[in-house]
Protein backbone atom coordinates (compact mmCIF):
# COMPACT_ATOMS: atom_id res chain seq x y z
CA UNK A 1 0.00 0.00 0.00
CA UNK A 2 1.21 3.44 -0.83
CA UNK A 3 1.33 5.95 1.92
CA UNK A 4 2.69 8.89 0.30
CA UNK A 5 0.22 11.83 -0.30
CA UNK A 6 -2.49 9.38 1.33
CA UNK A 7 -0.99 9.13 5.01
CA UNK A 8 2.18 11.84 4.19
CA UNK A 9 3.33 14.56 1.98
CA UNK A 10 7.09 15.12 1.34
CA UNK A 11 7.59 19.17 2.08
CA UNK A 12 11.29 18.74 1.71
CA UNK A 13 14.26 17.16 1.08
CA UNK A 14 18.21 17.60 0.75
CA UNK A 15 21.34 15.41 0.20
CA UNK A 16 20.64 13.74 3.42
CA UNK A 17 16.90 14.00 4.56
CA UNK A 18 13.24 14.06 3.67
CA UNK A 19 10.74 16.88 5.89
CA UNK A 20 7.28 15.27 5.68
CA UNK A 21 3.77 15.91 6.90
CA UNK A 22 1.50 13.54 8.56
CA UNK A 23 -2.35 13.89 7.14
CA UNK A 24 -3.87 13.40 10.32
CA UNK A 25 -7.09 12.28 8.99
CA UNK A 26 -5.93 9.08 7.35
CA UNK A 27 -8.08 5.87 7.41
CA UNK A 28 -4.64 4.15 9.71
CA UNK A 29 -5.23 6.91 12.08
CA UNK A 30 -8.65 6.30 12.69
CA UNK A 31 -7.97 2.80 13.86
CA UNK A 32 -4.71 3.70 15.44
CA UNK A 33 -6.44 4.97 17.89
CA UNK A 34 -9.26 6.99 17.92
CA UNK A 35 -8.73 10.23 19.38
CA UNK A 36 -5.20 9.60 19.94
CA UNK A 37 -3.60 8.67 16.66
CA UNK A 38 0.23 7.37 16.45
CA UNK A 39 1.70 6.05 13.67
CA UNK A 40 1.92 2.13 13.56
CA UNK A 41 5.46 0.31 13.03
CA UNK A 42 4.66 -0.97 10.06
CA UNK A 43 3.64 2.56 8.53
CA UNK A 44 7.07 3.71 9.71
CA UNK A 45 9.03 1.70 7.73
CA UNK A 46 6.42 1.97 4.75
CA UNK A 47 7.49 5.84 4.62
CA UNK A 48 11.22 5.18 5.41
CA UNK A 49 11.31 2.75 1.68
CA UNK A 50 9.22 4.73 0.10
CA UNK A 51 11.26 7.63 0.68
CA UNK A 52 14.40 5.69 -0.37
CA UNK A 53 12.52 4.44 -3.76
CA UNK A 54 12.53 8.16 -4.55
CA UNK A 55 15.97 9.34 -3.65
CA UNK A 56 17.07 5.90 -5.59
CA UNK A 57 15.03 5.89 -8.35
CA UNK A 58 13.80 2.01 -8.19
CA UNK A 59 11.12 -0.23 -6.34
CA UNK A 60 12.49 -1.71 -3.23
CA UNK A 61 11.27 -4.02 -0.53
CA UNK A 62 12.38 -4.93 2.71
CA UNK A 63 14.49 -7.97 3.27
CA UNK A 64 15.82 -7.16 7.03
CA UNK A 65 15.31 -4.95 9.67
CA UNK A 66 18.64 -5.10 11.10
CA UNK A 67 17.64 -2.29 14.02
CA UNK A 68 14.58 -0.58 14.72
CA UNK A 69 14.07 1.63 17.73
CA UNK A 70 10.89 3.62 18.72
CA UNK A 71 12.18 5.99 20.64
CA UNK A 72 9.13 8.26 20.63
CA UNK A 73 5.29 8.08 19.41
CA UNK A 74 4.90 10.03 16.16
CA UNK A 75 1.20 11.45 16.24
CA UNK A 76 -0.06 13.30 13.21
CA UNK A 77 -1.48 15.62 15.77
CA UNK A 78 1.29 16.53 18.27
CA UNK A 79 4.11 16.23 15.79
CA UNK A 80 2.68 16.77 12.05
CA UNK A 81 6.21 17.24 10.69
CA UNK A 82 8.86 15.24 11.35
CA UNK A 83 12.13 14.67 9.28
CA UNK A 84 14.06 11.84 8.41
CA UNK A 85 17.53 11.74 8.37
CA UNK A 86 19.41 9.38 5.89
CA UNK A 87 22.82 8.77 8.10
CA UNK A 88 23.92 6.29 5.47
CA UNK A 89 22.59 4.80 2.45
CA UNK A 90 25.24 2.06 1.06
CA UNK A 91 23.63 0.18 -2.58
CA UNK A 92 25.12 -2.74 -3.34
CA UNK A 93 24.24 -3.11 -7.51
CA UNK A 94 26.31 -6.67 -7.82
CA UNK A 95 23.78 -8.19 -4.61
CA UNK A 96 20.63 -5.88 -5.26
CA UNK A 97 20.46 -4.43 -2.10
CA UNK A 98 20.44 -1.12 -0.03
CA UNK A 99 21.04 -0.88 3.83
CA UNK A 100 20.14 2.42 5.04
CA UNK A 101 20.61 3.85 8.69
CA UNK A 102 19.13 7.07 10.32
CA UNK A 103 16.64 8.65 12.35
CA UNK A 104 13.04 10.47 11.91
CA UNK A 105 13.05 13.39 14.64
CA UNK A 106 10.69 16.12 15.33
CA UNK A 107 11.63 19.74 15.99
CA UNK A 108 12.16 18.61 19.54
CA UNK A 109 13.19 14.79 20.20
CA UNK A 110 14.30 11.53 17.94
CA UNK A 111 11.54 9.73 17.16
CA UNK A 112 12.74 6.64 15.44
CA UNK A 113 16.31 4.81 15.03
CA UNK A 114 16.78 3.12 11.93
CA UNK A 115 18.80 0.63 10.29
CA UNK A 116 17.54 -1.57 7.34
CA UNK A 117 18.51 -3.81 4.79
CA UNK A 118 16.18 -3.62 1.41
CA UNK A 119 16.14 -5.07 -2.03
CA UNK A 120 15.37 -4.02 -5.21
CA UNK A 121 12.52 -5.46 -6.50
CA UNK A 122 12.38 -6.42 -9.97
Amino acid sequence: MKLQDSMFRLTGSDTSCDTIVLIADHEIYRAHFPGNPITPGVCIVQIITELLQLRLDCALRLNTVISLKFVNTISPIDDPTVTVNFASVDVDNEAGTVRVKGTIVSPTEVKTKFSLLLERDS
